[in-house]
C-alpha cells in the first residue's frame, strides 16, 4: 500500500513538473508576473491597467524562445517590442513598444552601470506605445508619462530593465502600464 501511494505521489509530482517546463519564473511578490532577472531569460511582463500581461519563453523546435524584439541600429536607436498576453489565453494580445533615440556612448556605459540608465518617455528622443489588439482592430496608445529603466549586461549577453507609464487611446480611455519588467538575451552591435 505504501509502495502505491509513494508511486502515486511521483507520478503526479512529474506531471505538475512537466506541464510546468515553459520557462516562466514567478515573481515572489506577484506570481503573475515573471520574477526580475539579469540573466537573459527571454521573458517580459507587465500590468496593463491591473491586468496581467506576459510573453512566456517557449521551448520547443518549432516556436521561437519569445516573442520579443530587440534591435539597436547604428549604435545611436534601441528599439524594444514586446508582444504581452494573458497566461492560457491564446487570442489577442497587446504589444509594448519603445524606441529610444540618438543615444550616445556616454547613455551605453550608463546603462552597463549599476541598476542601468533611466529615460523618460515624455520627450521627442524617447518614445513609448501601447498597442491593444481586438476584433474591432489595434489601437495605440502613446505614453504621455512614464519611464524605462535599461540595464546592459554584457557578461551574461542580456539586457534587462524595468518600465511604466501612462497614456490615453483615441476614444479616451485611459491606459496604465506599470510593473513592467524585461530579460532578453542580447548582444549590442558596435
Amino acid at each position: 500500500m505504501k509502495k502505491s501511494g509513494f508511486n502515486t505521489g511521483l507520478f503526479f509530482a512529474l506531471a505538475i513538473f512537466l506541464s510546468s517546463c515553459d520557462g516562466f519564473v514567478p515573481d515572489p511578490i506577484d506570481p503573475r508576473l515573471p520574477v526580475y532577472s539579469e540573466s537573459a531569460k527571454n521573458q517580459s511582463g507587465a500590468m496593463i491597467n491591473n491586468v496581467p500581461f506576459v510573453d512566456y519563453p517557449k521551448y520547443s523546435s518549432l516556436e521561437s524562445p519569445s516573442s520579443a524584439f530587440i534591435l539597436n541600429q547604428a549604435d545611436t536607436t534601441l528599439i524594444l517590442e514586446f508582444n504581452l498576453s494573458q497566461r492560457n489565453y491564446n487570442f489577442y494580445g497587446n504589444s509594448v513598444n519603445f524606441s529610444l533615440e540618438s543615444l550616445t556612448e556616454a547613455d551605453w556605459d550608463e546603462m552597463e552601470q549599476g541598476f542601468g540608465k533611466k529615460f523618460s518617455l515624455n520627450n521627442t528622443k524617447n518614445k513609448g506605445k501601447l498597442i491593444v489588439r481586438s476584433n474591432a482592430g489595434d489601437t495605440e496608445i502613446f505614453a504621455e508619462t512614464g519611464q524605462i529603466t535599461v540595464k546592459v549586461i554584457p557578461k551574461s549577453k542580456s539586457i534587462a530593465g524595468t518600465f511604466g507609464f501612462t497614456g490615453k487611446a483615441p476614444n479616451g480611455k485611459n491606459y496604465e502600464v506599470h510593473y513592467g519588467r524585461f530579460d532578453y538575451f542580447f548582444q549590442r552591435l558596435k
